[in-house]
């Protein structure tokens, strides 16, 4: 109740000071003597309060991706509608003088300005944990209003909640470090009695409740922040990795129905045991111990409810985001912020189909054959959808849990020279290899010694080029060779849109790179790593997605190493390991088999082109007999590439014409509207009146068709 009298107390104060500082509204009396000024206002806020609870979800619901693409200027939009609504509903307690649209544009300005402030110091959007956003009711029903390709109110719906949530934390966060804090404090804990305090929180652990809140699209940008939080202060490092383990867990009964739904039958039915606690719980799903009929021990993963539908909508929204942020800055195109994203998104897509943490895992599996001292846990096909994930229950501790592998007598530095022999057998010989090797993700089985991988849902590939590229780089790395390193790291990056590539200077760059990075005592390779990308991007390029992967994977692992053996150096250990790995690969036999093979590809090759072969040779005998040779270039796609733009280039001149014309329509009409006159008889405002209307009409169709047709432009959302 005393959360309702504030919120009406805090709207009634903002309309107050709205109307001094807006010359062109005013409020009277409802009823002079029986509803007077003050309570006039307070009815009035409490109006406006209840327009905005009711009202602004509902717009929102339609229109929240405009504020994305616009970055956030429809949200004026938004509030001048409402302040309108507002107008339209006390009509006898507001006058609003002519131009009207003029003055509720700037009102709704105002009161906005004014109620988030006093949101703020009030603490009436104080941010509160709770339940996370694809666990609530409706989300279901709104994966089934998809429209096209992209599911528009899911995105709006995101949109909203995303803004909601942000907004929340930034300004208790921003209070919080004011001289008005203390004020907040006392506010926040007379209207929330029963709920859990943030205020004495540190800042990075609530940015880790937000990103919590935010759901598992931002709690998976916070982890692989975490994994490479090296240059972070300790306690954002700390709060950053409760990320991989500290998430809430969901309720068993969603668990029960998606096993129904995806395996046909309940856990009761489907395994000899089923553990209703979690296990375990990720962003992105939870496990459940288990027992299969046959006495086999597993863990049955489970992906949270809906998620689907609200990742879908969060990398939808955060690539419309990233489209307009470089468009409008430069350091977003120099790093070239939308491929980030995009690639972003397209990994955690992969990682929502459990299938292919199954292909993944029986691969890897087949890989790290040779390796007795590795273990990868085995899948059972049987109990696998793109929902649910059935393996084999490992045990051990994270491999960073030196204490208990001390106590149980396994030695370290040979459990670190295996770690990286199976990164290197991964990445360098198979081109396949654990891209997310984080403690939580390998562990130690205690009894055997075994280093068991996890997770194989974010896995990397690297062609042949590429692995002879990044061997090329570790080794230039161990020799401080300044131009190996360069051209390699050439080979592995690919340019920024619209730079060019001056690698005469880059290679330059590169052997004063040498001289403040490799040739010191003790190189620091995240450090090396780092300003390796710095440079890379200065002279305008950025590396391939699939070496990004590499990257971090490598960094992830000389932090393991490093907590194992604090001395060893992992590119000495890395080259050392490439050299004794490819004696044990490469025999006699597989390098005879290898050339066989190659020979066999290219004979088959030449057979395939020998009908070319034999017209292409026809062909310059008789260009020869005729005594000139003739060259032909197809330019059938450049033809269609130049029409293509041309006509792209006509379509935004029209719409830029129109625009214009538009745009001079609308504020000639309302300008027009304040003067007094008659032409032909009409009145002279009433008619700009009613050419400004039909002109917001036909701008307000030329958006919603321009935006319509922007949806049949989007391409490579989901």
């Amino acid at each position: 109740m005393i959360y309702f009298v504030i919120r009406i107390l805090v709207n009634a104060i903002a309309l107050a000071i709205t109307v001094i500082f807006t010359p062109g509204i005013t409020v009277q009396p409802l009823i002079p003597g029986i509803i007077d000024i003050s309570p006039t206002y307070l009815l009035i806020g409490a109006l406006f309060g209840l327009i905005n609870a009711l009202i602004r979800p509902v717009v929102l619901l339609f229109t929240a991706r405009l504020l994305v693409r616009t970055m956030g200027v429809f949200a004026l939009i938004i509030n001048a509608f409402l302040f309108w609504i507002l107008s339209i509903v006390a009509p006898q307690a507001f006058i609003i003088a002519s131009p009207k649209w003029l003055w509720i544009v700037l009102g709704s300005i105002v009161i906005a300005i004014v109620v988030f402030l006093m949101e703020a110091f009030f603490g009436l959007d104080k941010p509160a944990f709770h339940s996370e956003t694809e666990e609530q009711f409706y989300w279901k029903w709104v994966a089934y209003l998809s429209a096209g390709r992209r599911n528009a109110i899911a995105e709006n719906l995101r949109t909203a909640q995303i803004l909601d949530i942000v907004m929340r934390y930034t300004k208790d966060i921003a209070v919080d470090a004011s001289p008005l804090s203390r004020f907040r404090f006392f506010m926040e804990d007379l209207l929330y009695r029963d709920v859990d305090q943030l205020q004495e929180l540190t800042m990075p652990e609530k940015v880790r409740y937000m990103l919590q809140e935010l759901g598992p699209t931002f709690v998976k940008f916070g982890q692989i922040v975490s994994s490479r939080a090296e240059n972070l202060p300790p306690e954002w490092q700390e709060e950053l990795n409760k990320l991989q383990s500290n998430v809430p867990p969901f309720p068993y009964e969603s668990v029960r129905k998606i096993l129904i739904d995806e395996l046909g039958a309940p856990p009761e039915e489907l395994f000899a045991t089923f553990e209703q606690d979690p296990f375990a719980a990720a962003s992105t799903a939870q496990v459940h111990r288990a027992t299969l009929h046959d006495g086999s021990d597993v863990v049955v993963k489970v992906q949270r409810p809906n998620i689907d539908v609200t990742v879908k909508a969060d990398l939808n929204v955060l690539r419309d985001l990233s489209t307009q942020i470089q468009r409008k800055q430069e350091w977003a195109r120099n790093i070239d912020l939308r491929g980030l994203v995009y690639e972003f998104a397209d990994g955690i897509m992969y990682e929502l189909n459990y299938r292919n943490e199954a292909s993944n895992a029986r691969l890897l599996a087949r890989n790290m054959a040779d390796f007795p001292e590795i273990h990868i846990p085995k899948v059972y096909g049987e109990y696998i959808t793109e929902k649910v994930l059935t393996m084999e229950f490992v045990d051990g501790v994270k491999i960073n849990d030196v204490v208990d592998i001390d106590a149980a007598g396994i030695e370290r530095a040979p459990l670190a020279e295996v770690f990286i022999n199976a990164f290197m057998k991964q990445t360098l010989f198979d081109g396949f290899f654990h891209a997310d090797p984080h403690p939580g993700n390998v562990l130690v089985n205690l009894d055997t010694g075994q280093i068991i991988f996890l997770d194989m849902g974010l896995m990397g590939e690297l062609n042949r080029e590429q692995r002879m590229a990044l061997a090329d780089l570790l080794i230039s790395m161990q020799q401080k060779d300044g131009y190996g390193l360069g051209k390699a790291a050439i080979k592995l990056s690919k340019p920024l849109p619209g730079r060019e590539v001056d690698e005469k200077a880059f290679l330059e760059a590169m052997e004063r790179f040498a001289d403040r990075f490799l040739k010191v005592d003790e190189p620091d390779l995240s450090i090396i790593i780092s300003s390796l990308q710095d440079t890379i991007r200065k002279y305008g390029m950025r590396l391939d997605s699939d070496f990004t992967l590499v990257i971090k994977t490598l960094m992830q692992a000389e932090s393991i190493v490093h907590t194992l053996v604090p001395t060893m150096s992992i590119t000495e250990q890395a080259t050392q390991s490439v050299v004794t790995l490819a004696r044990s690969q490469y025999d006699a036999d597989q390098i005879s088999e290898i050339i066989r093979t190659q020979v066999t590809r290219s004979a088959r090759e030449i057979v395939y082109r020998l009908p070319s072969l034999v017209e292409a040779t026809t062909k310059w005998l008789d260009q020869y007999e005729k005594g000139r040779f003739e060259v032909h270039i197809d330019t059938g796609d450049l033809d269609n590439q130049v029409e293509n733009l041309s006509r792209g280039f006509n379509q935004a001149i029209n719409r830029l014409v129109m625009g214009l014309v538009l745009a001079g329509w609308i504020v000639g009409s309302a300008i027009a509207s304040t003067f007094e006159g008659e032409i032909g008889g009409f009145d002279l405002s009433k008619l700009a009146f009613y050419m400004f209307i039909a002109g917001g009409i036909v701008g307000a169709v030329v958006v919603v068709r321009g935006l319509w047709q922007s949806r049949a432009d989007d391409d490579g959302y989901y």
